[in-house]
């Protein structure tokens, strides 16, 4: 058996469908059969449908495939390649600094991935320093902004040129790991499905390793209150 998720992700993500400055589009209903670069397969990709089939029917939604990088998919739609797209923190920021305007905005949870034998006792060590990040940053949101501008972004000159001022903490937001709820997990992969993305049925067994979630989520908390 390959990797199985193992929990929820603590940061949940604002992803914002995003306009140039010079867009003749303020709601996402206007993104109806106009191009929306995304970059397929992340997560970004997948709340940007979300957005869109909300406001407009299916056949209306109308995609091409971007670049992963959030930076280079900004400077991208401002060339004009494409009328709209989908970003995270610190683009964000970036983007409204630029001019741009948000037309919608979402939140959406990640998973983590581990191999089947991964030790719940390892797993649970790193669950306690999560939690441990999370209410530490929770507390002072604005401190700890200026890891955006780590990581991946360190090469970006207006990431770079960002202060903690600058970025809306409502869009920033953690909280505990949780085990994977099944419910939500179905209707993903049902969700997915049904745009392509995925094939087959949903198999709660085959697709969370609920053994080392139970184990690890026991050991962390236990410890951690």
């Amino acid at each position: 058996m390959g990797a199985l998720q193992i929990g929820r992700r603590s940061m949940i993500v604002c992803a914002a469908l995003v306009v140039p400055p010079d867009s003749k589009v303020y709601v996402p209903q206007e993104l109806a059969n106009r191009k929306v670069g995304l970059d397929y397969g992340n997560g970004t990709a997948y709340a940007g449908l979300q957005m869109l089939e909300g406001a407009v029917p299916r056949e209306a939604v109308t995609t091409c495939a971007a670049v992963i990088h959030p930076g280079e998919r900004l400077a991208a739609m401002l060339r004009g390649e494409f009328e709209a797209t989908v970003l995270q923190e610190p683009w964000i920021t970036v983007a409204e600094k630029a001019g741009c305007r948000l037309v919608s905005t979402t939140f959406f949870h990640g998973t983590w991935v581990g191999g089947p034998d991964l030790d719940p006792a390892l797993y649970a060590a790193f669950l306690r320093g999560v939690i441990q990040a999370v209410r530490r940053i929770n507390a002072d949101k604005r401190k700890y902004v200026a890891y955006f501008k780590q990581g991946w972004a360190a090469g970006d000159p207006a990431v770079q040129a960002l202060t903690p001022d600058d970025f809306n903490l409502g869009r920033i937001q953690l909280r505990e790991p949780t085990p994977i709820p099944e419910d939500e997990a179905r209707w993903a992969w049902d969700w997915m499905a049904s745009w392509g993305v995925l094939h087959g049925n949903f198999d709660a067994g085959a697709q969370i390793n609920r053994k080392v979630e139970r184990e690890a989520h026991e050991l962390a908390f236990s410890a951690a209150t």
